[in-house]
């Protein structure tokens, strides 16, 4: 009789222990399909996360290299313009340099007039020059003598490196009227007016 109560009691505290282990098992599965829920939402978050970190990556990226594209585009227009700019200077140059003889010594007898209109002072030309001679200074003093009662200049020995025109000195004073000077004054004066026609703007 004891043997069978003995028993009951073992059988009791084995199906006691078998529901806990199933409660304790049951409970466990949920935790982990939970947690496996919880897992894979993180990672879906952080997959749209890097997904949108990745996007924003791609469009600072095209941002900076349409940026760049847009700067060097620019970059060498302007030097096409520059350079275009300094074969038309290179050609108005050229042009002037090879004036008639009669424009030429026109142009620079009304700028020596200017420079001289005491009557007095040096001419200093280019190595080169062979227009603007002693015939030239000498009419030009006529002039002078004319115009203020004095023509007393006089053509220079020594030789400047320019393409032509003169430098007129006198005492302290030097004033340039080279074909480079008298073009680049002209060429400030005028460069947006260039522009504008060969470019358009």
């Amino acid at each position: 009789m004891q043997l069978a109560g003995a028993e009951k009691l073992i059988e009791r505290i084995i199906a006691d222990a078998q529901s806990d282990a199933e409660k304790y098992w049951r409970e466990a599965e949920e935790k982990k399909e939970e947690m496996r829920e919880a897992m894979v939402k993180r990672i879906e978050k952080r997959r749209l996360e890097i997904i949108r970190m990745a996007e924003e990556a791609v469009r600072e990226n095209k941002k900076r290299l349409t940026a760049v594209y847009d700067l060097e585009y620019r970059k060498q227009l302007l030097s096409a313009k520059q350079e275009v700019m300094a074969e038309a200077k290179a050609l108005a140059m050229r042009k002037l340099a090879s004036l008639p003889d009669s424009q030429y010594l026109g142009l620079f007898r009304r700028r020596l007039m200017a420079c001289a209109a005491n009557g007095k002072g040096g001419v200093i030309v280019s190595r080169n020059e062979t227009r603007i001679d002693e015939a030239f200074i000498g009419d030009v003093n006529n002039a002078l003598r004319e115009k203020c009662g004095v023509g007393e200049l006089k053509l220079l020995e020594e030789k400047r490196d320019m393409l032509g025109g003169f430098v007129y000195v006198d005492g302290g004073l030097e004033i340039d009227m080279s074909l480079e000077a008298l073009l680049n004054e002209a060429w400030q004066e005028s460069e947006t007016d260039v522009a504008a026609v060969l470019f358009g703007s």
